[in-house]
């Protein structure tokens, strides 16, 4: 008796062959490395993203700095040239009109300073810390037989 011959390879409409079937392991450790490369690049991404926001954040906390530093320049010759018309103006030596200002920024900052300390003892997230103990209490009633 003779034997059959193989089959031919069955053509897709298209005209080209399949592709030969792998298995489930095959496909298996396929897609376990296509998710591997995918996590890799999205890490490189993040990665150069991280990069990019740094150095745009460091660019804007040096001119932030700058113009805090130059509004406070500013506002010592504003200072200064209003303590010198006052002078001018009202016949008093400039130094005692600016012994005044530095009187009045010293009872500014020390309201401030004041305002702070009151408000810096006061608990924050109280909501939150209620709302926690309450779900602990509960999971302790609940956990008990």
């Amino acid at each position: 008796m003779s034997q059959p011959a193989a089959a031919a390879p069955t053509r897709a409409p298209s005209g080209k062959t399949p592709p030969p079937r792998r298995g489930l392991v095959a496909e298996c450790l396929s897609l376990l490395g296509s998710l591997g490369r995918y996590f890799q690049s999205l890490g490189a991404l993040a990665g150069e993203e991280a990069r990019e926001a740094a150095a745009l954040g460091a660019r804007l906390l040096v001119m932030g700095i700058a113009a805090l530093f130059f509004a406070g320049l500013g506002y010592i010759f504003l200072v200064l040239a209003i303590a010198l018309l006052a002078a001018q103006i009202l016949g008093i030596p400039w130094l005692w009109i600016l012994g005044a200002f530095t009187l009045l920024h010293l009872l500014v900052a020390w309201l401030c300073a004041d305002h702070v300390r009151r408000h810096s003892r006061t608990p924050l997230f109280e909501s939150t810390r209620r709302e926690i103990s309450s779900d602990l209490s509960s999971l302790g009633k609940n956990s008990k037989p």
